[in-house]
């Protein structure tokens, strides 16, 4: 297997006839010996939202949980089963702000892997660029211990806790330069 399965030492029993002969049979599948059941983890969707203000200060929040409780994050999260990736992110952006956005561009898109209790999930994020027309009604909700604002060229992307939120700021600085 050239890449080792993260989650091979997880998942042992079989879902399909309770075996405990379930192995990892790739990156992302495990294989029953017995029975001969096959299990996916595939790519979960995730997306988070690059806001400016009109002073050219991007929002970012203060993660409230795991992973990377205390770190700051883009807003945004994961898409539910049957929801397109647009509707998840402007769901996930009221849920964490109460804020409604509009006018989503697509940015980019990073791999990204999500550790969770004891199981790491393969995660695609994307992206987008959006507006708010009214941030007087921004609260932290959910998942969100705080937010803030940062001038575009002014924050360390250090200080970021999830690796997908620092290759995506990473990328908008050069193409803040560029613009």
């Amino acid at each position: 297997m050239p890449d080792a399965n993260p989650n091979q030492h997880r998942f042992k029993f079989c879902p399909s006839c309770g075996s405990n002969r379930l192995d990892a049979d790739s990156v992302k599948s495990f294989k029953c010996r017995e029975c001969g059941f096959k299990f996916f983890l595939n790519c979960a969707a995730a997306a988070m939202a690059i806001i400016l203000d009109d002073q050219n200060r991007i929002l970012v929040t203060v993660r409230a949980k795991e992973p990377g409780k205390g770190t700051l994050d883009l807003p945004g999260g994961f898409t539910e089963p049957g929801e397109s990736i647009n509707h998840g992110l402007v769901r996930e952006v009221k849920e964490e702000l109460n804020l409604d956005i509009y006018d989503l561009e697509f940015f980019c898109s990073v791999a990204n892997s999500y550790p969770y209790k004891c199981v790491v999930y393969p995660i695609t994020d994307m992206a987008f660029t959006c507006k708010v027309k009214d941030f007087s009604l921004i609260t932290p909700m959910d998942d969100v211990a705080g937010f803030k604002f940062i001038p575009v060229h002014d924050f360390d992307t250090n200080l970021f806790g999830m690796d997908s939120a620092r290759k995506v700021l990473k990328k908008y600085k050069i193409f803040s330069n560029i613009k």
